[in-house]
């Protein structure tokens, strides 16, 4: 018998490559043999050759396009490719397991690597924005290294935080894993609570499913992408030159005394002539245009049949736009996978090394107070002299001094490892089990350097803003987390059946500590060794506090479906959580989805053409909320309070302590129950789809503050945590997307949000309750609240004082001075709601919010020869921005808009009269300052192009890529400040722009290249 190995015979391999749809050619088809990195692309007319053997297999890979697999049997091989099919058997993590796509019969969305890369940022929610219906992003500060506010769904706590749950591999974060977009492959995200409720107690914000990079069997393949950039300041507060100043100055005296003129009123440049010469925007110093952005990744993987790694290493830098700000971060992680028999193990390792440094706390606030005429300064001067005579401007000097001379700089390091085995114990039945472990170490260092300030006479200048001193503070956090369970599937015919059971343990920790001093004796040696004054030390409190907590739990889910036509999940899950008390520290939250693919019907058929793929989903779940601040139930004792004891006519006073935190042992979970229903649609073979989606969420015993009386001991504004709110969030979420395949293949996809949040009840001696933070700016006088909880309005709700224009004629005159007797002409007029001739809380009005009305999202890629283009737009509507910054401006004198001020010469001015930073024409509440926030911002557009493959193959490279980008190039809104994304804290001070750190425009360019 004679035999022939067909293996080994090399031949030269080639053909054409066409779209099934129409027959027409594909250029950039990736062709490359399976298990090696040795491939070539088609040319423009669709055409490729390759070296191959005889045997071996070609793998055809296209964007929108199924990847085909063809055995090599003779030297011609034409292939034909289908369009992808709406990604029905793409494969999405649904929490402890996988569903293909049609299966889903809840609300998840999946987003690929490919998405998050293109933005340049930090930061993970970021590349989110607008990509996802449902998932609002807003972008908390443009500091670098900030984190973005993620909300899925709306608001889901008032007292606790309303980020999502964070699960990377299988592991559940205590909060953002801040993971390199290099280092993830797919995130997926869990909408509604149905499938929420996998997670119980963490899951009433969300569930956001991370999938890091793996490696895949074959040679080994190393992929680099590399960008550098510059970041542009866009927009600004405009404040007064030196001419213009003193124009505003003298009116304002004018105000304040009629009598009053530029020839009566003295001013500081009478002792100080040199400053007549100055025209100084402190703002040039502050600024840091053109600040650099880089970002710089190697990933490395391959391996054989049985045992795959990949190895992914990136540094991020980011310089601050304003002085003295920058991130910088190193991101590692290396993932394996082996597979042995029934066993297979998969380990995770990963680490980061990063440092941000911050700029001085209310920077740009202090920045608005320094006048033109003041002198120039230089960050790097050691001291100043000649700060001039008066007063205010000699302190105000100082100050600015010394925020431009802090330093605030966070190190922090964390590793973090997990293992996770699988063995089948027998055919369908797999036991699972994962121990993940995570340590993190901070220390920050705020150095407020020597430094002094003479006056023209040579005298110092004592001021307590200027003061040498250094603050030393270090935490560590550290998590365990264990779960292990069996998982089975079985097929029965026409029948599929998964069973899963799954315990669950979890430990978290988190210890700090600070230490000051006063007075450094040197600047050459800036350590805390070298403060001589006032030594203190303490330890973290409110969420920085130490704590301990620990969280088990049980679960079990069955999922069913029949043909992949009728779809059936149900789920429940039982967790104990430490931070309750004991009689309340188990929770159980059930859910339930079905699915029902339509278009698998056979009365279905006759409708394919148009529409191919119809499924309906619907869905009610349970999820729990324990994420409140530790020990906020527990009772508390605080001590350096004054307390008078003896009789009334020899009393003493002593020092002591007294109650400030009241137990509460009955608080519970914070419940949320929703209701979905969805629709997925694929119309034209899958070139238009459509889902949309309605819920109902229902958050019951919610935990508020309530003030406790003061007859209580407690002091004043203390409060008691109690579950005595609800609060409920509606909307809709609609995703359109459009491809089309060809020699120019193009797509665009479009994302609708809409919530509507509201507080649906609230009890005790709270019937609004203001949030503690949400004053728009704090200065003596002016430091009014303006965010609430109300019944009825949405939390976060502005309430502010209706106005009616400006006090122009006697007649306005005369009658406002029935409710004000000391108005005078130029003064607010402020809206009498109740009509007793008073002006008082009770005449507060709703005001609008910080929260959109609703959000669009679009995206167009398009591919052709080559080249590659994409952008993204992002649009947030109805939302309203309290702007902190011009209030602050208005009060200091310094804003440009007060030349327009009403005065004698200009009657009919429509900005009020200055007569000072306390004076209810600028007081925060008015109505006068609240803005449009909508906007419409391009987040980013790229242009790219690919090199053909038959010249980079010449010196060993698969891919080499050039791209030119921008993000926020272009944001069109009417909002006067720095920027209209006001995410501050997503709550309370969400749209309160209190000099926020400005976001930028970003213009880089890149590289991608494997080999």
């Amino acid at each position: 018998m004679l035999t022939f190995n067909m293996y080994g015979q090399e031949i030269q391999v080639q053909g054409k490559v066409v779209s099934s749809e129409d027959n027409l050619s594909i250029p950039g088809v990736s062709v490359v043999l399976k298990g090696k990195t040795i491939g070539t692309i088609t040319d423009i007319d669709g055409h490729y050759s390759i070296k191959a053997n005889k045997g071996e297999v070609l793998v055809f890979s296209f964007m929108g396009m199924e990847t085909l697999e063809k055995t090599i049997s003779s030297g011609q091989l034409n292939v034909a490719l289908e369009p992808q099919s709406y990604d029905l058997n793409e494969v999405i993590a649904i929490g402890y397991g996988t569903q293909r796509k049609k299966e889903i019969s809840g609300a998840v969305v999946q987003v690929k690597s490919e998405d998050l890369e293109k933005i340049s940022t930090s930061d993970l929610g970021s590349a989110l924005q607008g990509t996802v219906a449902g998932v609002s992003v807003q972008a908390s500060s443009g500091a670098p290294g900030a984190s973005s506010n993620i909300q899925i769904r709306g608001i889901s706590s008032i007292n606790g935080q309303n980020s999502p749950l964070f699960v990377v591999d299988g592991i559940p974060q205590n909060g953002d894993p801040r993971l390199a977009n290099s280092e993830i492959e797919t995130i997926d995200i869990l909408k509604d609570a149905a499938s929420c409720a996998i997670y119980g107690t963490r899951g009433a914000a969300g569930v956001i499913l991370i999938t890091t990079k793996q490696g895949k069997a074959g040679e080994m393949k190393v992929s680099v992408n590399s960008y550098y950039g510059i970041q542009k300041i866009t927009s600004g507060i405009e404040l007064l030159d030196f001419e213009d100043y003193f124009y505003s100055f003298f009116m304002n005296k004018n105000h304040l005394d009629a009598a009053s003129n530029s020839d009566n009123v003295w001013t500081s440049l009478e002792n100080s002539t040199d400053n007549f010469t100055n025209n100084t925007n402190i703002m040039d110093v502050i600024e840091n245009d053109n600040a650099s952005i880089q970002n710089h990744n190697v990933s490395i993987s391959g391996g054989k049949k049985d045992l795959t790694y990949n190895v992914v290493g990136s540094y991020f830098e980011q310089e601050g736009t304003l002085i003295n700000s920058n991130y910088e971060r190193y991101n590692v992680r290396a993932n394996t996978s082996f597979t042995k028999g029934k066993w297979t193990i998969k380990t995770s390792l990963g680490a980061r090394v990063e440092e941000q440094a911050y700029a001085s706390y209310n920077l740009l606030y202090e920045a608005y107070k320094y006048k033109p005429y003041q002198a120039s300064l230089d960050p790097n001067a050691v001291s100043f002299t000649g700060a001039g005579t008066l007063g205010n401007d000699q302190q105000q000097l100082g100050t600015v001094m010394a925020k431009l001379k802090q330093t605030d700089v966070r190190n922090g390091e964390q590793f973090n490892g997990n293992v996770n085995i699988n063995l089948e114990l027998a055919k369908g039945l797999n036991f699972t089990g994962s121990l993940s472990m995570l340590y993190g170490n901070d220390t920050r260092v705020t150095i407020n350097p020597l430094f002094e300030v003479y006056d023209d006479e040579g005298e110092l200048i004592i001021n307590s803003n200027t003061r040498s001193g250094i603050k030393d503070q270090s935490s560590r956090n550290t998590s365990f987390t264990w779960d292990g369970g069996l998982n089975y599937t079985k097929s029965l015919g026409d029948h599929k059946i998964k069973l899963l059971a799954v315990a669950s343990a979890e430990k978290y920790t988190y210890t700090s500590f600070w230490a000051s001093g006063q007075d450094i004796t040197s600047n050459e040696v800036q350590n805390l060794g070298q403060t001589t004054t006032e030594p203190a030390v303490g330890i973290g409190t409110g969420w920085s506090q130490d704590k301990n907590s620990t969280l088990v739990g049980l679960l079990a889910r069955a999922q069913y479906d029949y043909k992949g036509r009728y779809l059936l999940s149900v789920s429940v899950r039982h967790d104990g959580s430490s931070r309750f008390g004991e009689d309340n520290r188990w929770g159980t939250f059930p859910s339930a989805s079905v699915g029902w693919n339509v278009s698998d019907e056979h009365f279905w058929q006759d409708l394919q053409t148009p529409v191919n793929s119809f499924k309906l989903r619907g869905s009610y779940g349970t999820t729990g909320n324990q994420s409140f601040l530790d020990y906020s139930n527990s009772p508390t004792i605080s001590f350096g309070y004054d307390y008078p004891f003896g009789s009334e006519g020899n009393p003493n006073l002593a020092t002591g302590g007294i109650q400030t935190g009241y137990a509460n042992p009955y608080v519970q979970w914070e419940t949320s129950i929703q209701k979905n229903i969805g629709i997925d649609l694929g119309l034209f073979d899958n070139k238009l789809t459509i889902t949309a989606d309605y819920y109902d969420t229902q958050k019951e015993d919610l935990l508020f503050p309530l003030l406790i009386p003061t007859a209580a001991g407690a002091g004043q504004n203390q409060d008691v945590i109690l579950n005595v709110g609800d609060m409920s969030n509606r909307g809709v979420e609609l995703a359109v997307g459009y491809r089309n395949h060809g020699k120019f293949t193009w797509s665009v996809n479009g994302t609708f949000s809409k919530n509507e949040n509201e507080i649906t009840k609230m009890k005790g001696s709270n019937p609004i309750s203001y949030f503690s933070n949400g004053n728009p700016i704090n200065v003596s006088g002016n430091s009014d609240k303006i965010t609430v909880i109300r019944e009825g309005y949405e939390a976060g709700a502005y309430m502010v004082m209706e106005t009616n224009g400006i006090i122009n004629t006697e007649a306005k005159l005369a009658d406002y001075q029935k409710i004000n007797s000391g108005a005078k002409m130029g003064d607010l007029i402020y809206v009498d709601q109740d009509g007793n001739n008073v002006i008082d809380e009770s005449d507060r009005v709703y005001g609008g919010s910080g929260t959109p009305e609703f959000e669009v999202g679009l995206n167009f890629n398009c591919d052709y020869k080559g080249f590659d283009f994409s952008m993204q737009w992002f649009a947030a509507v109805g939302q309203e921005v309290i702007n902190g910054s011009k209030i602050f401006a208005y009060t200091a004198g310094t804003h440009k808009d007060l030349l327009y001020q009403w005065s004698p010469d200009n009657p009919y001015g429509v900005i009020p009269a200055n007569r000072g930073g306390s004076h209810d024409n600028y007081r925060a509440w008015a109505d006068i300052w609240v803005e449009d926030g909508s906007f419409v911002r391009l987040r980013n557009v790229t242009l790219g192009y690919t090199m053909p493959n038959h010249i980079i193959n010449k010196v060993g490279l698969t891919k080499l890529r050039f791209y030119v980008a921008a993000d926020n190039p272009l944001t069109f809104t009417e909002y006067t400040g720095y920027d209209p994304e006001v995410g501050n804290d997503g709550l309370a001070t969400r749209g309160l722009d209190k000099g926020n750190y400005p976001i930028s425009s970003q213009y880089r360019v890149g590289i991608q290249l494997d080999f």
